[in-house]
């Protein structure tokens, strides 16, 4: 099969990227930050595992020559490029070297948004020459936008969230207008989306009813070995960022009702929180009287890590509200933690074979509780739930052939560009698979 050349735009960080770089210890931005009272950087974290977890499966194949383009702030270099396990890595400061100051920060008169960025993609997509552009994410303007300057090249678009849902003005306190003006620009441009569940696919279509719908899954963390440890936590609360619309507030709510049933309920809360709105959540437990119900554990850098923390906990607490299936409940199904989230439009599916997931509709504080003092009281249900979950998850969830779906949805993409050749049904995003709950 001939060889094809794909070039990804998007963000992460792992360890193994971070040994590679040229990376400033940003002791300025930290010093200035701690002068204004701000919250500072103690070091880099991983983030976006699923894209980590794509590349490892990328890196395998022959008929693919990988490029990934990344921003990455903490760079002592303008640009920097390598290969490594098959994979060529083209990463930019989306920041002014050793000041660390954003680009796009700086306010150059008579300049469009994230220029600078954009010249940088730009310029390393005149270099790649790819014969497909994988856009990872609209939600980011900071390196999505470059999409609108792509003409002459198809771009598939994996929809990691869709930013233009109007549910975000309810559920989310860090609305940004430039990030939803940017989303619905590049939906209305492109043609090729990858989706995972029926609630991206459908908000898409509602920006571009003319979209064409593939059927995607990212690949999942699944966590490496981890040790036995202690039980010390009821529940475990765990994202990268501890925010409103991932439910933490719910969460506290939901255990304060469980309260009344077990004074000494714990719920672990594991995750960056901005000193505000942790302020904010402290006084809301203090006025709940569970100060000596919850604990908050910080972010921890290294995902493994995180992973070998959070199985203290007895059950997952995910109530997630603007995510179809997030990682994080898969994470926690391949750590064997039985899992209590909301009713979103991907999480049903998790239950399609027998019930994996304790669901309730999402705002039903009252649902949420009954689910956890169901775990608390019921270790048969916890062991079924266990069992059904992580069988559904192996059968489901597998990245090799998450892999080779999104290879086989490039060549598709591809032909139906340049010669109109019919897209296969089997790879489209098919609404029976994914019913509207």
């Amino acid at each position: 099969m001939q060889k094809i050349k794909v070039a990804w735009i998007c963000h992460f960080s792992n360890e193994e990227i971070r040994k590679r770089l040229p990376l400033s210890e940003m002791k300025l931005k930290n010093w200035i930050k701690t002068l204004f009272g701000k919250q500072i950087n103690n070091g880099y974290s991983d983030f976006a595992p699923w894209v980590t977890n794509l590349i490892k499966e990328f890196g395998k194949f022959d008929d693919i020559e990988l490029h990934v383009i990344s921003p990455f702030l903490g760079l002592t270099h303008f640009t920097y490029e390598f290969r490594m396990n098959n994979v060529n890595y083209h990463f930019f400061s989306p920041a002014v070297p050793f000041l660390h100051i954003p680009y796009n920060g700086l306010n150059i008169k008579g300049l469009p948004p994230f220029f600078i960025n954009r010249q940088y993609i730009k310029s390393f997509l005149l270099q790649i020459k790819p014969d497909i552009v994988n856009l990872i994410g609209t939600e980011n303007p900071y390196y999505s936008i470059a999409a609108l300057d792509i003409k002459e090249t198809p771009v598939y678009v994996s929809a990691q969230t869709v930013y233009t849902n109007p549910d975000r003005m309810k559920y989310a306190d860090d609305f940004i207008q430039l990030n939803w003006d940017v989303e619905l620009k590049i939906h209305r441009k492109e043609k090729y989306y990858g989706c995972g569940g029926r609630m991206h696919r459908d908000l898409i279509l509602r920006n571009n009813p003319d979209a064409i719908i593939f059927k995607m899954f990212f690949p999942i963390e699944k966590p490496k070995h981890v040790n036995v440890v202690p039980k010390i936590f009821d529940f475990v609360f765990f994202a990268a960022g501890v925010a409103k619309k991932k439910g933490i507030e719910d969460a506290i709510d939901a255990l304060a009702l469980a309260k009344k049933s077990k004074n000494n309920v714990t719920l672990n809360i594991v995750g960056s929180c901005p000193i505000d709105y942790k302020t904010f959540l402290l006084n809301k437990i203090s006025d709940l009287n569970l100060s000596a119900n919850i604990i908050f554990t910080d972010y921890f850098p290294n995902h493994t890590d995180m992973h070998q923390h959070v199985v203290q906990a007895r059950y997952a607490l995910l109530p997630v509200k603007l995510d179809i299936i997030p990682g994080a409940i898969i994470e926690a199904i391949y750590l064997d933690l039985p899992v209590v989230t909301y009713k979103t439009t991907g999480t049903p599916y998790l239950n399609r074979d027998g019930e994996s997931v304790l669901l309730c509709d999402i705002g039903d504080i009252e649902g949420m509780s009954k689910n956890m003092r169901a775990l608390l009281d019921s270790p048969p249900l916890a062991e079924k739930l266990r069992k059904n979950a992580r069988a559904f998850a192996e059968r489901e969830f597998d990245n090799a052939v998450s892999a080779k779906r999104l290879v086989s949805n490039y060549r598709a993409v591809i032909d139906h560009y340049h010669h109109n050749i019919p897209i296969p049904q089997e790879q489209l995003f098919d609404v029976k698979e994914f019913s509207i709950y």
